[in-house]
């Protein structure tokens, strides 16, 4: 890695590295190192030690944050804060496409390519965890993920799930009032039900829709 790229990566990352092998190795693309002869040292390693780093990292924080959401609940959660585009999004932003290596073979633009721009994301964060351990990563990752935001990122059916869980400790009944219209035009009516009262009621032209509804509808009540 060249001196100034070093200095670009340490005024992006906000601290200084201390074995620059670790990431010339994050910015190593497959297609580079099989050029030079040299597949082992490919990025893939770290990547997939990043992955396992990130999706740890934010799985313990947001069990520790939302100590009444269920299983599935954590998993959306974590689902809509580490996937594929969010990790790509935030390494356009950080420009570590400028850092990547590639070989003659790789076709396209690397800062067009979702999936690559993630990987090396990913073999970033695996790098700075090697490099630093749990102090360095944790404050890299707070930095790009508001992770006591998560939940309002969640659809209003898992919003609400997450409200009554907390509050009353068992889960919402939805219900479905009537079915009207044609086999191609059907209208849903459901509502939504806590403590055996109807909580919000919603339309749709599928239970899904009509539930989703009923469940937005639900928390508008609560928040009034």
């Amino acid at each position: 890695m060249r001196t100034q790229d070093l200095h670009n990566l340490e005024r992006i990352l906000t601290f200084k590295v201390n074995n620059v092998g670790l990431f010339k190795k994050a910015f190593t693309h497959k297609t580079y190192a099989f050029q030079k002869g040299k597949i082992d040292e490919s990025n893939e390693r770290l990547e997939f030690l990043g992955d396992s780093v990130l999706n740890l990292y934010i799985s313990h924080r947001l069990y520790d944050i939302f100590a009444g959401a269920s299983e599935g609940m954590l998993t959306r959660m974590r689902s809509h804060l580490v996937n594929t585009k969010r990790l790509a999004r935030i390494a356009k932003e950080l420009r570590l496409d400028s850092f990547l290596k590639i070989g003659d073979s790789f076709e396209g633009d690397v800062s067009l390519q979702t999936s690559v721009l993630a990987d090396t994301f990913e073999a970033l964060t695996g790098a700075i965890f090697l490099d630093g351990g749990w102090k360095k990563i944790e404050k890299f990752i707070e930095n790009y993920f508001q992770i006591e935001q998560a939940s309002d990122r969640l659809d209003s059916k898992s919003r609400l799930q997450q409200i009554v869980q907390k509050k009353f400790g068992f889960l919402p009944r939805y219900e479905v009032v009537s079915e009207e219209g044609l086999p191609h035009k059907k209208k849903f009516i459901v509502n939504v039900r806590i403590n055996e009262k109807n909580a919000g009621t919603g339309t749709g032209s599928n239970k899904k829709i009509a539930e989703e509804a009923a469940a937005k509808a639900a928390i508008a009540a609560y928040d009034e």
